[in-house]
Formats: C-alpha cells, sequence, structure tokens
C-alpha cells in the first residue's frame, strides 16, 4: 500500500508538534520508533518530506503536499472500512444518534431500547442537543444520523431530510395561574410572563414582538427565541414552573401524568406544531442498525400520535377556541 494510515497519522502529528519528541509523547510511541516510520514513509513516496534543524522540525514542500491530502485520505479509507463494516451482521455493529431535545423524549430514548431489545450486543450512542448541534454532529460524521427540527436543514443539499414527528405543541401553565378562567388567551398576552422553554427556532416565532419582553428575546446572531429560562430536555415541567407564574411549552403526550394530576393546565386558544425528523448525510450509506433504528422511530411516533390525539380530544373544552382565534 503506498499509503500507510498510521505512518501518515504520525506525519501530521509531527506537523501539528513541530518537534519529534513532542509527536512521540502525543503518539504514546518512541522517538525512535517514530523517526523509523517516518523514513519508511520518505522511502515509500521516494520524496524528503521534514527537514530537522536545532530550532525543530519543519515540512519540506513535498511534507506540506503530503499533510494537505493526508487527513482527507485518513477520512476516507475510515469511511472504506465503515462500509464495509456495514455488510456485517448487525448483532455486532454500532449506532450513533443526535437527538434534539423533543424527539429525544418523544421516540427517540424509547426507539433505542426497542432496537436494544432485539440487538442487546449493538454498541449505542444517544446524544441530545439542539437542531444545530444535531446538524453538526451527522456532517462531521459524529453520529449516523440526527432526529430534529428540520427547517434548518431542510434546503441544505448535504443533507437528506424526512419528517416523522408532526405534534401539536401547547402552552401550559400551574393551576391558579392569572390567564386561566378568561376564555381564549391571545398570543399576544403571553409574553407578559416568563417562558420556561427551548429554543424555538424562526419557522415558529414570525409575529412575536421583535423587542425583548418577559417571556424572553431573540438571539441576533441566529434569528432563534431564546425564553427568559432555557433549559434542553423537556422534563419535569410540573416541577419547574409550580411556584411562578411562568408557562412552559410542551406536547400534551409528554406531561399526560401531571394533566391527569393537576400538576399542570393547558393554556387555551394557543398552538404551535412541533416539525423534526431524519437528517443524514447524502450519498452516505446507512447501516443496518440505522435503518433499524429508523423504523422504531416511526413506529414509536405512530403510537405517540394516536395517544397525543387521545389527549387533545379529552381536553378539548379547555383547549377548544373560536375560529380565528388559534395561532
Amino acid at each position: 500500500m503506498l499509503f500507510n494510515k498510521v505512518r501518515l497519522q504520525h506525519l501530521l502529528s509531527i506537523a501539528e508538534h513541530a518537534h519529534f519528541g513532542r509527536a512521540a509523547a502525543a503518539l504514546n510511541i518512541s522517538q525512535p520508533a517514530l523517526s523509523k516510520s517516518i523514513k519508511s514513509l520518505e522511502t515509500d513516496l521516494g520524496f524528503q518530506l521534514l527537514e530537522r534543524s536545532r530550532k525543530g522540525t519543519a515540512l519540506t514542500v513535498f511534507g506540506e503536499l503530503v499533510v494537505r491530502h493526508g487527513a482527507l485520505l485518513i477520512q476516507a479509507q475510515s469511511e472504506l472500512l465503515r462500509e464495509l463494516h456495514l455488510l456485517s451482521d448487525l448483532e455486532i455493529g454500532s449506532l450513533r444518534v443526535a437527538l434534539g431535545p423533543y424527539p429525544s423524549v418523544i421516540s427517540g430514548y424509547e426507539a433505542a431500547g426497542k432496537v436494544l431489545a432485539l440487538y442487546p450486543k449493538l454498541k449505542v450512542s444517544l446524544r441530545v442537543g439542539c437542531w444545530k448541534e444535531v446538524a453538526r454532529l451527522v456532517l462531521d460524521r459524529e453520529a449516523d444520523i440526527g432526529v430534529a427540527e428540520l427547517s434548518l436543514v431542510s434546503d441544505d443539499s448535504r443533507f437528506v431530510t424526512e419528517l416523522v414527528g408532526q405534534h401539536q405543541g401547547r402552552f401550559l401553565c400551574r393551576p391558579g395561574h392569572p390567564l386561566l378562567g378568561k376564555g381564549a388567551v391571545p398570543m399576544s398576552a403571553l409574553f407578559d410572563f416568563p417562558w420556561i422553554n427551548t429554543r424555538l427556532p424562526k419557522r415558529c416565532t414570525a409575529d412575536f414582538p421583535r423587542e425583548p419582553t418577559a417571556a424572553g428575546s431573540f438571539d441576533p446572531r441566529t434569528g432563534e427565541f431564546v425564553p427568559s429560562t432555557e433549559f434542553d430536555t423537556p422534563i419535569q415541567l410540573a416541577k419547574l414552573i409550580s411556584n411562578t407564574d411562568a408557562v412552559t411549552f410542551s406536547s400534551l403526550g409528554l406531561v399526560e401524568a401531571e394533566l391527569k394530576a393537576g400538576l399542570l393546565v393547558p393554556i387555551p386558544g394557543i398552538a404551535l406544531t412541533g416539525n423534526y425528523g431524519f437528517i443524514y448525510l447524502q450519498n452516505r450509506p446507512l447501516s443496518p442498525a440505522t435503518l433499524t433504528y429508523m423504523k422504531a422511530i416511526r413506529c414509536v411516533e405512530k403510537a405517540y400520535c394516536l395517544r397525543e390525539q387521545r389527549l387533545e380530544k379529552k381536553y378539548q373544552a379547555l383547549l377548544q377556541v373560536p375560529d380565528g382565534n388559534q395561532q
């Protein structure tokens, strides 16, 4: 083989540290072993790659060219090996998933549990972050697939997207909140109270006031709405707002127990729609484990939608508003 992956990694380390001793320490090998590796690489290529001096070690023009392409060659080799391993038995494969806040608790974790029940030896990694972080993890190949808000990446040709979760979200408050008992609540009234929630994407916020309010403000860099209290994952919502006049936001299915116990009350007149789905790289084959996980997500989402419809019907009297008042 013309390019040996280990020798290329050795050269890249020397380029980074500009010193054989420091590079050898970072690689956890001896300096003579590193020198021998670089000499073998130079012999294979037929060019001198490094120049030593009292000031340290520098790349020759040939070394600079090899370093420039070396990282890409290593990544390409890793991708080739990955695709070959995709043909392996699913029992010994791996699954790396990046999840947005709401899909993580609606279907992401449950779907992973279903897959692990079938394939207990499968190595699974689940990471939760905002939709931007999910897209970055997929793009950097740190996740095989993402499940998150789609509006950020739907027009990006580097990704393939598929809608899987479209849920009715409701604003919620504690019993006895000042907004309750007045019929349908206009969206504008919510901005007089603190919000406890995840960030909201631009597609949901076209009618929000541009100036800061008690509810929160816009991030000038991203255009996202940042609530006055921001969290990463929608859990323990009743405990968060139980002693405050803050409001929060959730699909009814996530707070079914709290609604039943009377710890949370839906605010009538207002609804927003969730819009998340699969995100993966264009032209990158999906592993059997990933395809199995996607199938499990679709199954969990289908069951969740039926539960959500049942809850919407159950609380219809509280949620129903005259035509034109729903946001």
